[in-house]
């Protein structure tokens, strides 16, 4: 199939990329010393654009419709609270083994799968948000750079992004080719940075009505994983020291604050489904099978614990094309959350990898009209129109959803396939550059907005749009 040669040949673009960006220092533009000494809001969102970019190439990011709208709306709970901000941040979920998170500059919120795969609950993941957003807020990487004496912005860069991937050879070339550049710069956040982010997230998870509590079993095993890695601590361990110290602080924080105590725990329910889809597409079949069956026998196991390691079996089945047992494994869960519109539409997927459309658009309906604002059941009952030719109504539907998701490359992909169906190869081409660009392909997504450009079929509107996006690609590229 063209998408799985697709995804084969940008996984190795990806690493050749990397080993590129070992030997180069990035694209960033070398900045004198005494100009890193005034680092300015400007040159944090300069900064960001360009690690966004290197983002995108280096991660696999898990932006499957329902992941990345529940970080986001996760990561939009935590904004409503922490007053006015400097930037647009954007979070994400990459398939990455290590126990690792990092806030970079200007808001790039980065979340490993290997952490999520260590939590328990909704709390957990939001303390570790907000207190990525709380280095953020206070600019504390941007003090690190200010700091400065005997580096640029470029290894500077380079040492974020190497830090920023986790650990293993690649990581550790970035990291390496920006020490033998000479980079003074220390990513590892003072006693006192720490104290500040922790706080402010303390503060944060109250506005939101949520118990901060699990900020405490969040850094129990931070502590753990620090005492059992020892000479191989992970990277989020390094940048973000001294667990057990930071436990005492929260501690006292809950201690003293009695109003945190009748705080309500977070609904897991749709926690615990976004982990077990995120280990669907992370781990190996065979490993979500075997997790799904020590959970169910053992004894003391919880119910909502019981009944997430059916969804676990559901997915796992699905994975393997096994439609009847993904089918009876996901009644057991509706039967437990009858009410819940996303397993409407996850019933609704059996149908649809099946390739009985009829059936899948019922169902895919029947979940709409339960949650309209639903991005994964939109997405796939655009496609299930795509898939029986009703293209107009698939393209309403990734119309409005590109809305609210200008960086999300499925949608580009599924608009340029319709409007090249229809003939309209100009447009298809300029929605297809969005694709690469947004999957880390700056050459392929240059390669299609020229032929929207150059395609006699495109209107002056496309054209206009097709320079104009290509011509931002140039200029970050450029730094």
């Amino acid at each position: 199939m063209f998408s799985k040669k697709l995804s084969d040949t940008h996984h190795f673009c990806k690493h050749i990329f990397l080993i590129f960006l070992s030997a180069t220092l990035i694209s960033f533009p070398v900045i004198h010393p005494a100009q890193v000494q005034a680092f300015s809001i400007g040159d944090e969102k300069k900064m960001g654009t360009e690690l966004l970019s290197i983002v995108r190439k280096s991660f696999n990011i898990l932006d499957e419709p329902d992941i990345s709208q529940y970080i986001k709306r996760l990561g939009n709970e935590i904004l409503q609270v922490t007053g006015v901000q400097f930037f647009d941040y954007h979070f994400f979920v990459v398939d990455n083994a290590e126990f690792n998170a990092f806030a970079a500059p200007s808001g790039i919120i980065v979340i490993h799968s290997g952490l999520i795969e260590e939590m328990e609950n909704e709390g957990e993941l939001i303390s570790v948000m907000a207190h990525e957003c709380g280095h953020v807020t206070s600019r504390h990487i941007a003090d690190r750079m200010k700091k400065m004496t005997k580096t640029s912005i470029a290894t500077a860069a380079l040492l974020i992004a190497g830090v920023a991937i986790g650990s293993g050879a690649i990581s550790e070339a970035l990291i390496t080719g920006s020490m033998a550049a000479g980079t003074s710069l220390n990513l590892k956040f003072s006693r006192r940075d720490e104290e500040e982010a922790d706080r402010l997230a303390f503060e944060w998870m109250k506005k939101m009505g949520t118990d901060p509590s699990p900020m405490t079993s969040m850094l129990h095993k931070m502590h753990k994983i620090s005492v059992y890695r020892m000479g191989n601590i992970p990277p989020y361990l390094l940048t973000h020291p001294e667990p057990r110290r930071r436990l005492g602080y929260v501690e006292d924080l809950i201690f003293i604050d009695e109003s945190s105590k009748k705080l309500d725990q977070r609904d897991n329910f749709h926690f615990l489904r976004i982990k077990q889809r995120i280990l669907s597409l992370t781990k190996k079949t065979s490993t979500l099978f075997k997790n799904a069956n020590r959970t169910l026998s053992e004894p003391k196991s919880s119910e909502i614990e019981q009944i997430i390691a059916h969804y676990g079996l559901y997915l796992a089945n699905l994975n393997e094309a096994n439609f009847v047992q993904a089918e009876e494994e996901l009644q057991i869960v509706l039967a437990a959350y009858p009410s819940e519109a996303i397993l409407q539409a996850d019933h609704a997927m059996i149908f649809f990898k099946e390739g009985k459309y009829d059936k899948a658009l019922q169902l895919f309906l029947k979940a709409q009209k339960q949650d309209p604002s639903s991005d994964f059941t939109n997405f796939y009952l655009a496609r299930t129109w795509q898939e029986i030719s009703e293209n107009e109504k698939a393209l309403r539907l990734l119309n409005n959803l590109l809305v609210d998701n200008q960086d999300h490359s499925k949608l580009y992909y599924q608009i340029g396939q319709i409007k090249t169906r229809q003939n309209k190869k100009g447009e298809g081409h300029y929605y297809l550059g969005h694709y690469f660009w947004y999957e880390g392909d700056p050459k392929m997504a240059k390669s299609h907005l020229d032929q929207a450009i150059s395609d006699n079929g495109s209107s002056k509107t496309i054209k206009e749009k097709a320079r104009a996006f290509k011509k931002k690609i140039t200029e970050i590229e450029k730094g």
